[in-house]
């Protein structure tokens, strides 16, 4: 039986006429050969269930994988690494000066690489936001492992977080980004094959219209976030008439998205972090300190920080395992009275790879040459973690959801419409505020819309918790990292 998707399965393919000769190997011995139409879907199914039998079986997770890189050999051919795809390039440093290069190994190896990284994310035009911030990147670092991370950064008008995305972004060179201000339905099947395997798809504003439509609109992008490649059967007019044909696109693939609303797509949210921007009077004050230290031409100069960066994410490993050696028995001991947990052990755990991945040159390798995780992933992933599970998880209000809440009249009804209006923000806001309040009990509907005639809306007096305020009911769902933990303990 093969046990994981990270057990040091070697594909490989060469062209054996119009088909591959495709080999699977294992510790280098040959577990599986045979010639056929890489491109052929259930030539590939065929392939990997006659590889299954002479194993023993084969799990999902290496099912997939083994999929995955045989649909990018497909559309790449077969000199292509399978695990490094359109961004994988030998020559990736080809140019880099030295110094660059000698910056990056001394950063790599840096027990505070993580807070380096929160100092140079604010040099680059961050003020503020370092646990986001962080959050995010690791979100890009991600894209690297069979399954990566995805984000939805919520914040209202104005409050950074578009800017926060982009400059976080910026450390991160292009042929590992795609930036996708719009994004139409079927754009993502009928890309250049392979254009998407381990890219970071950094899209736009999210469309404030959550109906029907939108939840088909975003469908492709649910399934590759959650199954890390697209198919899709399509009529296709040949010479003999209409055929319909498979049309496959590989991933995996980490995403970020901004918006405005306050509550999104279940589907959606469920296959994301949900982050939130910082929207208190001191972060602004933050903002605008370092607005004036910009203007007052106070900070380093910005490009040799990026340069760095650029070849640190060039220097990541692309085809390294990364395990987390104690994932069976951090499971035994976190708390499941809650079936949300089911949502948020997986990003967990994909936090800690994604951060065991950056430190891989302070991390013990295993016998089998994975990155092994440790205590310190774990903590940084837990810290990073919990703030956003208290608002997602146990309806803590958003910060901007508390003040609009304190500026509601107290002994009286209102509508969406006139709120508005007297306060000077959208109505689209104003529904994902009384949405969230709804939610957490604050607000009911005095009066149901009718006609031409808007729902009435009024206080019910109760006062929901901040999410800060419900930190600690969700740190306690994970077990506590102990202050030193050998790779093989239980944190």
């Amino acid at each position: 039986m093969i046990a994981t998707a990270s057990s040091a399965l070697e594909l490989t393919a060469e062209r054996d006429g119009k088909r591959h000769r495709v080999t699977v190997k294992q510790g280098g011995t040959i577990l599986h050969m045979h010639s056929f139409h890489l491109s052929s879907a259930t030539a590939r199914t065929t392939y990997i269930d006659a590889l299954a039998a002479k194993c023993g079986g084969i799990d999902r997770d290496d099912r997939d994988d083994l999929d995955n890189t045989m649909m990018v050999l497909a559309a790449t051919g077969p000199a292509a690494a399978p695990t490094q795809g359109a961004e994988g390039e030998p020559d990736r440093l080809a140019g880099t000066p030295q110094d660059i290069i000698a910056k990056v190994n001394t950063l790599l190896a840096d027990p505070k690489l993580v807070p380096r990284i929160a100092d140079d994310i604010e040099a680059v035009g961050v003020a503020g936001e370092r646990e986001l911030t962080l959050t995010v990147y690791l979100i890009g670092v991600s894209r690297l492992l069979p399954r990566p991370l995805a984000g939805i950064i919520r914040g209202s008008s104005s409050s950074g977080k578009s800017y926060t995305v982009e400059k976080v972004a910026s450390l991160f060179p292009p042929e590992c980004l795609i930036h996708a201000t719009q994004m139409t339905p079927q754009a993502l099947f009928h890309m250049k094959p392979g254009s998407l395997v381990h890219r970071w798809v950094v899209a736009g504003e999210r469309s404030r219209l959550e109906d029907d439509d939108r939840a088909e609109a975003t469908r492709a992008l649910r399934e590759m976030i959650a199954s890390g490649k697209l198919s899709k059967l399509m009529p296709t007019k040949t010479g003999s008439g209409i055929e319909t044909q498979t049309i496959e696109q590989a991933g995996p693939i980490a995403f970020t998205e901004t918006t405005t609303l306050t509550t999104v797509f279940e589907e959606d949210a469920n296959r994301c972090l949900m982050l939130q921007t910082d929207e208190t009077p001191e972060q602004t004050r933050r903002i605008l300190t370092g607005m004036a230290a910009r203007q007052a031409g106070t900070r380093e100069d910005t490009g040799r920080v990026v340069s760095v960066h650029h070849t640190l994410q060039r220097m990541l490993p692309r085809a390294a395992v990364v395990r987390v050696p104690w994932a069976d028995r951090l499971a035994d001991k976190f708390a499941c009275d809650r079936v949300e947990v089911r949502r948020a052990f997986p990003q967990l755990l994909a936090l800690v790879q994604a951060s065991a991945l950056l430190h891989h040159k302070q991390r013990d390798i295993g016998d089998d040459g994975a990155i092994l995780a440790d205590a310190r992933d774990y903590h940084l992933a837990r810290r990073l973690i919990a703030k956003p599970f208290a608002q997602s998880l146990d309806g803590g209000l958003s910060e901007s959801a508390l003040r609009f809440l304190a500026m509601l009249p107290r002994n009286e009804t209102f509508t969406a419409k006139g709120i508005a209006k007297q306060l000077k923000v959208s109505q689209s806001s104003v529904k994902g505020w009384l949405r969230e309040l709804h939610d957490a009990g604050a607000v009911e509907a005095a009066d149901q819309q009718r006609g031409n005639r808007a729902a009435q809306w009024r206080l019910t007096g109760k006062t929901p918790d901040a999410a800060d305020e419900l930190l600690p009911t969700i740190i306690a769902m994970f077990p506590k990292p102990a202050a030193r933990l050998p790779t093989t303990s239980i944190p």
